[in-house]
């Protein structure tokens, strides 16, 4: 419903608007007809006030007015000039305003004799030379068009010669047409129209101001123009000017459009009326139409709407039995693919059972291996301790004897003794079952022990070291053991990962943060697959080539970091080598004043 009375209010707003502009050039286009006709029959007489004053006739009678002979040649003059030119009258007056000569002197209510000094159009032809004025004929009782033109002699003015043109012509044409026209003057007043009723009232209504000083002119005869206005109202609206016309006839009552055309040479303005009646019985029919066309269209759609649904419907249910079918398949698929999942999944866990049990026995080779070497060392160093001793009595007995070359071949031999003293010594600490207790660890000496024990590894690969170890001591949180069996699993990783590269630089950096320390641990080896960096430290996962690695070193080392209360993370750009920053709780604060760089 709401469509349907939009639909129609736009129709009816549009049709109107274009019936009223329509209307509107109609009647413009009729006014401008009417404003030629007028002109026409105007021009036609123009001339005769200025043939009246140019005639010798004209200008006898006026140098001596009481001659009956001259007047009787005046009259003759004029009433020939009227039956040749076809005016309403032809008159003359003498400049004190009585009528001298005229056309009608042989009529009954004939202008000679008459005083028309007060008249407007004579005040103004003898002031001003021409003048132009419509009124009532205060002798005829006839209204006209009066043109005056004043008569100058050697001595100064003579007379007025004036020219009456009967516009009842023009009003018989624009009945005949139908139209409701009005000519309407400066004091607002109808002076023709095509409806006698009209005549001589105000177009709108008049002041009484304006009402007493028109009356006594008797421009509009005796009685005054009438005090009714044509239109009750004026009003604008929609860019147009309507009127209210009150009346018993129903063709000239109702609301009309008003449209007017100025007379500026006249100082008139032609007013026509338009009825309203069919431009908005017209815009309700379009309306209504509108109205209709789109109540059909929502109907039809309506339709349309409910089929769709019926075949929706239908389609639904087919597609609910297709999908009842597709989800038993569905069903049996998914069970056919839980069956699959579970045979590769028992084949993937015997598969992962075989590579435990084999890293497991790898394990135990190397449990055993590091048994076996916790032994050599032990054993090795008696001998050790032996020889120290043996070296110092050479020492002595060289120094006795004066002989420097033996001394220092001793002095090397004993420095290489000494190395492997502590090498054994470090290796039965770091086999040796470790208290549970809290203990705190020199991050610095851990650094160089780890190193320690991988160098033999670094040199094999050719690894360059930078490390910058600090001056001060550095205490952390944590088992020295634990930290160095990290440090050993990191530089181990980094020497693997740097074999057949280019350049093989190994970086340790060592930086105090608050209560925490971070150790940089990083390389220019390959790197790290982006798909692998998430799991590196899982357990048994490995980069490395079959039999390289058993995948629990990171794994081992990331539980020793988290049981200090630390953390460890890696990153790495394949390619162009990895990162792990691990960093633990400090014990003591301690601030690094010296760099140390090892090769």
């Amino acid at each position: 419903m709401l469509a349907i009375v939009a639909s129609g209010w736009v129709a009816f707003e549009i049709s109107l608007s274009g019936a009223l502009r329509s209307g509107g050039e109609q009647a413009e286009r009729r006014l401008v007809l009417f404003d030629r006709t007028l002109e026409a029959i105007i021009e036609r007489f123009h001339y005769l006030p200025s043939s009246m004053a140019l005639a010798a006739e004209v200008r006898a009678i006026l140098a001596d007015p009481d001659n009956a002979q001259r007047r009787e040649r005046a009259n003759g003059f004029l009433s020939r000039l009227n039956d040749t030119a076809g005016a309403g009258e032809l008159f003359v007056t003498a400049a004190d305003g009585h009528v001298v000569a005229a056309s009608n002197w042989w009529a009954y209510d004939s202008f000679v004799g008459e005083n028309l000094g007060y008249r407007p159009y004579f005040e103004e032809a003898m002031a001003d030379g021409d003048a132009k004025f419509y009124a009532v004929g205060t002798v005829t009782g006839v209204a006209g068009y009066f043109l005056a033109r004043r008569i100058d002699g050697e001595d100064g003015p003579l007379g007025v010669a004036v020219t009456k043109i009967n516009l009842g012509e023009i009003e018989a044409n624009w009945w005949r047409s139908g139209e409701l026209i009005g000519i309407v003057d400066t004091n607002n007043i109808t002076i023709l129209s095509t409806r006698p009723d009209w005549r001589y009232r105000p177009i709108s209504q008049v002041s009484p101001a304006d009402y007493a000083r028109i009356k006594p002119q008797l421009r509009y005869g005796p009685q005054g123009p009438g005090e009714a206005p044509v239109a009750s109202a004026i009003w604008a609206s929609r860019d147009v000017n309507f009127a209210y016309v009150a009346g018993d006839d129903a063709d000239t009552s109702g609301i009309f459009m008003v449209n007017e055309l100025r007379l500026p040479a006249h100082q008139w303005r032609i007013i026509s009326f338009t009825p309203t009646g069919p431009l908005f019985r017209g815009a309700w029919l379009a309306a209504a139409a509108v109205g209709l066309g789109v109540a059909a269209l929502l109907l039809i759609l309506a339709l349309l709407a409910q089929r769709r649904r019926l075949l929706a419907q239908r389609l639904a249910e087919h597609e609910r039995l297709e999908q009842r079918v597709a989800e038993r398949t569905e069903d049996l698929h998914i069970a056919n693919e839980a069956l699959r999942e579970e045979i590769a999944e028992r084949i993937r866990a015997e598969d992962a059972e075989r590579q435990v049990q084999a890293h497991l026995v790898q394990a135990a080779k190397l449990a055993s291996l590091g048994q076996a070497l916790a032994g050599v060392a032990h054993e090795v160093s008696q001998p050790v301790a032996a020889l120290t001793t043996h070296l110092a009595s050479a020492k002595l007995l060289a120094s006795r004897r004066r002989d420097e070359e033996i001394g220092t071949v001793l002095g090397q031999i004993d420095r290489i003794v000494d190395r492997l003293a502590g090498l054994t010594s470090h290796l039965k600490t770091f086999a040796r079952k470790q208290p549970t207790a809290p203990i705190e660890a020199d991050l610095g000496v851990v650094i160089a022990d780890a190193l320690d024990l991988v160098d033999h590894k670094l040199r094999q690969v050719g690894v360059d070291v930078e490390y910058s170890r600090p001056a001060a001591p550095i205490r952390v949180v944590g088992n020295p053991v634990h930290i160095e069996q990290v440090m050993i699993n990191l530089l181990a990783n980094a020497a693997d990962a740097m074999v057949g590269q280019t350049m093989r630089v190994l970086s340790i950096s060592v930086q105090q943060a608050g209560a925490t320390v971070c150790v940089v641990v990083a390389d220019t080896g390959v790197g790290i697959p982006s798909d692998a960096i998430g799991s590196i430290f899982d357990p048994f996962f490995s980069t490395k080539g079959p039999g390289e690695g058993l995948g629990l070193g990171l794994s081992i080392s990331y539980g020793l970091v988290r049981d200090l209360g630390g953390s460890i993370s890696a990153e790495s750009v394949p390619g162009r080598g990895a990162r792990f920053t691990m960093i633990l709780p400090l014990a003591r604060l301690a601030v690094p004043t010296e760099r140390q760089r090892v090769d």
